[in-house]
């Protein structure tokens, strides 16, 4: 007896281009009540804020994986609590580029079967949820990342008292495979003191051609500061990629109030001076010896 596919998180596929390939999914209804879903193939792209991975929805244009996935159950009615087997094929063009396309398998409930409300406003929720496919077309293989535009943004602090700050920067899978890559950020201030990371490094799952923004925060810059701050990324295949960028920091109350301290430090030296200057000279008494003869 057949049991089904085996469970996976994922679909990891390898193949020649000009081939066709075959699987199934199996789509579980978990509540409890009857669920229409409809199920279909779908690119995935990472979002341009913060690199995010995504299945592009069945309105949206697909280009490849979704293209070359054909569903063989586009509508599967499901009763509480039961589940259902969908095959599926992935038809590879002959001129498909070398390297890894991915995407998804999605079912999505044909009627929303939820609601939450938004500033007072109640919202129809559609849920769906996607099996991943990672599928590697034979031939070349060119990994690649780029780091680009690094921008620290902080705002013009009026205290001379610590401030935080953003670092932006774009990251760019320029080659041929799916990239995890590894980022680290590290900056210092002027003098070297250090500047601490807020909040974690996101984990990322970069397809071929993304391209996103990136943000990492920080807290602890000086209001007058010269702020070093460097971007490594490093993935797998000896990927590896660094870029640094310097930023000045300047609080003009705090500017304005060393000026002050510097220019008081002045007069006061100026007047120990001038005082000094100004000392009556010691005078000296000398002795007359008179001798009688």
């Amino acid at each position: 007896a057949n049991a089904g596919p085996t469970p996976r998180l994922y679909f990891f596929l390898e193949s020649p281009a000009g081939r066709t390939l075959t699987d199934s999914v199996r789509v579980i209804n978990r509540t409890d009540t009857e669920r229409t879903f409809t199920v279909y193939g779908a690119d995935a792209y990472n979002t341009a804020r913060d690199g995010g991975f995504a299945l592009r929805q069945l309105t949206e244009k697909q280009s490849d994986i979704g293209v070359w996935t054909v569903v063989g159950a586009g509508t599967v009615v499901l009763p509480p609590k039961a589940q259902a087997d969908i095959p599926f094929t992935i038809t590879i063009p002959t001129n498909a580029s070398p390297g890894d396309h991915i995407g998804g398998i999605v079912a999505m409930e044909s009627v929303p079967g939820g609601r939450s409300e938004q500033n007072g406003v109640a919202v129809a929720v559609q849920r769906a949820v996607g099996a991943r496919i990672y599928l590697r077309v034979a031939g070349p293989e060119t990994p690649g990342l780029n780091l680009a535009d690094l921008d620290l943004d902080h705002p013009t602090p009026w205290l001379p008292t610590p401030v935080d700050g953003a670092l932006e920067y774009t990251l760019a899978n320029t080659g041929n495979l799916r990239l995890a890559p590894t980022i680290t950020v590290t900056a210092s201030g002027m003098f070297g003191h250090r500047i601490h990371q807020r909040g974690a490094t996101p984990q990322l799952d970069l397809v071929p051609g993304a391209e996103s923004r990136m943000r990492t925060r920080f807290t602890g810059l000086w209001p007058v500061d010269l702020v070093t701050a460097t971007v490594t990324a490093k993935a797998d295949g000896g990927v590896l990629t660094v870029r640094t960028t310097r930023t000045v920091v300047v609080s003009w109350t705090g500017v304005a109030a060393l000026a002050a301290l510097i220019a008081a430090a002045v007069v006061a030296w100026r007047r120990r001076r001038r005082a000094q200057v100004a000392r009556p000279r010691g005078v000296r008494r000398v002795r007359a010896h008179a001798e009688v003869g």
